[in-house]
């Protein structure tokens, strides 16, 4: 599936919007582009979770759950025509966690997957905004989960794709959705 860029906009805005109606932390900010000024929107949440400290292997603490932040990108992906996510995720002390640790915290479900074809899975690169490191979906496997979900450019829907691709692919990046953006009453997108 691809989307243009302005339903990418459109999407994150209804996004955006549920989210301040329920607080959830979603906000979507400007990058200027240096080569010709023109601006893009993206979706940005910050939070701090509570991770099981075995899965962690954290030295530091005694706790059986220790605090991690974690930072969320959507990105819109040019290339791919869909949308692209970045994330980090570091311990309280701003040390950042390996790959490995990100492999480490997929859903149990997914693990296995994970595990088989991780390289084509979650990478770590440069941010293309920012030049610093996160981690990665790669992008093929957000138009794969898109195209599963029956979504294509042609057509009217009910929900909106962006929230819908979010939710799916969220145990593999330990993002938690919060269930009122799937029963919240939505606008038809085309």
């Amino acid at each position: 599936m691809s989307i243009t860029y302005q339903q990418f906009v459109e999407y994150a805005t209804d996004l955006k919007n549920h989210s301040d109606s329920i607080d959830d932390g979603w906000n979507i900010c400007q990058y200027q582009c240096p080569m010709n000024g023109s601006f893009v929107n993206y979706l940005v949440k910050k939070e701090i979770q509570k991770r099981n400290n075995s899965s962690l292997k954290s030295d530091d603490s005694n706790s059986p759950n220790i605090p991690i932040v974690c930072e969320y990108h959507i990105l819109y992906n040019l290339s791919y025509s869909c949308p692209d996510v970045f994330f980090n995720m570091w311990y309280t002390d701003g040390k950042l966690l390996s790959l490995e640790h990100v492999w480490s915290l997929v859903h149990s479900f997914l693990k296995q997957n994970v595990i088989n074809d991780k390289w084509n899975a979650i990478t770590q690169e440069m941010h293309p905004f920012f030049s610093t490191p996160f981690f990665r979906l790669h992008p093929c496997k957000n138009t794969h989960v898109l195209e599963m979900l029956g979504f294509s450019s042609k057509n009217n829907y009910e929900f909106n794709p962006l929230l819908s691709w979010l939710s799916t692919i969220s145990p593999l990046i330990g993002l938690e959705i919060d269930l009122s953006y799937g029963n919240k009453d939505s606008t038809k997108f085309s």
